[in-house]
């Protein structure tokens, strides 16, 4: 078995006698517990100070993509009137080549008949 070392406040080692051994009290006094108290405070405001700021950085976050879905949607509207307004030339490219072919130039129309409308 092995032996127990036992640490003693005296200087000399002598068997059979008893030894006072070094106390383990933990002495909690006035410079103590302030630093305690200074500690807890400092780490509860460490926490709601990060805690603060991530929903600060969230809510920019937001703020950003709501801006991006505004000028997306803007985009998307803009675009939509520049389909329609191309679509339009198209369907009137269209129609000017199916009537070039039935129409004659005024210059080439031999009688004009009509009556001449005086003014009131």
């Amino acid at each position: 078995m092995g032996r127990v070392l036992t640490i003693t406040n005296s200087s000399h080692n002598i068997a059979g006698v008893r030894k006072k051994t070094i106390k383990r009290e933990i002495v909690i006094g006035p410079n103590a517990i302030k630093f305690v108290a200074i500690s807890i405070f400092a780490i509860l405001a460490i926490v709601y100070l990060t805690q603060s700021t991530s929903g600060a950085n969230r809510s920019v976050k937001v703020q950003d993509l709501d801006d991006k879905k505004t000028q997306l949607e803007m985009q998307k509207e803009r675009l939509e009137v520049e389909q329609t307004r191309l679509k339009s030339l198209k369907e009137i490219d269209s129609t000017v080549e199916s009537e070039k072919n039935t129409l004659e130039s005024a210059s080439n129309v031999d009688n004009i008949s009509g009556t001449v409308v005086k003014p009131n």
